[in-house]
């Protein structure tokens, strides 16, 4: 067995955390290799990727992890860790359930989203949201289709496409709705839309959603968090289901509702 480990450095910055696992893996006979920042493994044939930091660090990856089908254990080493399956101090709890078989593949819907000829992937949201230039606070205007149906018009700071795996997160934070894993649908949540009608639409993943700028401000173009280009007046995104589920590891008493519990009564 072989096996990839991503460090996030910045929430390791003495390598504690990464001798730790090192260690581990030597111990018991478990093959791996490692990499930091933005570097891409070429090989592509590992049984997990461990990924050691917080729910940024797994979104940081899950291009890789989904275009190759390799499974993710999250090792969390950051503040939430909604992602990750175990805590640093479970460390080699996880590398035996993973020698051993004891843990079960999840499988989560991820966005594919084309833009300007390049296509990326998501497993929480895409989001399309007003920019600030020359101290102008302008609306974006947006037209939402699913499918070959307008779904509305949005006239605000923005809006987001979430997985449901996305719907925890800043959709959450923008009133969308809560939904279940593995529930085969997007959240789509208007972000401090000008109207008293808009709110969160759930719609069937089998839509290719497409966004269009219809004037207004400058809006920024974000996948999982990540600004990656700009949109103006004319321009269009297209988001759909990708080919591939992105694949984690996780304990075979996972229970999504007592972790939203858990991980969310404190905040």
């Amino acid at each position: 067995m072989r096996v990839l480990l991503y460090i996030n450095s910045e929430k390791d910055l003495n390598g504690e955390y990464f001798s730790l696992l090192k260690s581990l893996l030597i111990k018991h006979g478990i093959d791996f290799e490692y990499f930091c920042g933005d570097d891409t493994p070429i090989k592509k044939d590992y049984a997990a990727i461990i990924v050691l930091g917080g729910d940024g660090t797994i979104l940081h990856r899950t291009e890789f992890a989904n275009l190759t089908k390799t499974p993710i254990i999250g090792i969390n080493c950051g503040k939430l860790g909604f992602l990750s399956e175990f805590e640093i101090t479970e460390a080699e709890d996880a590398i035996l359930m993973l020698k051993n078989g004891g843990l079960t593949l999840d499988g989560r819907l991820t966005l594919k989203i084309s833009f300007n000829g390049k296509t990326y992937y998501a497993l929480n949201d895409v989001s399309v949201s007003r920019t600030y230039e020359d101290n102008k606070r302008l609306i974006v205007n947006l037209d939402v289709k699913a499918g070959n149906k307008v779904l509305s018009e949005i006239s605000g700071d923005g809006i987001i496409i979430a997985t449901p795996t996305g719907s925890t997160a800043y959709s959450l934070s923008a009133g969308g709705a809560i939904l279940e894993p593995h529930i085969d649908a997007f959240c789509i949540t208007p972000i401090a839309a000008h109207s008293l009608l808009s709110r969160a639409v759930v719609c069937s993943a089998s839509n290719v959603c497409a966004l269009t700028h219809k004037g207004g401000a400058t809006a920024g173009l974000f996948i999982d968090g990540k600004l990656v280009g700009f949109l103006n007046q004319g321009d269009c995104i297209s988001v759909s289901k990708a080919e591939n589920k992105t694949l984690f590891l996780r304990k075979k008493d996972f229970d999504f509702f007592a972790r939203l519990n858990a991980k969310m009564q404190y905040r």
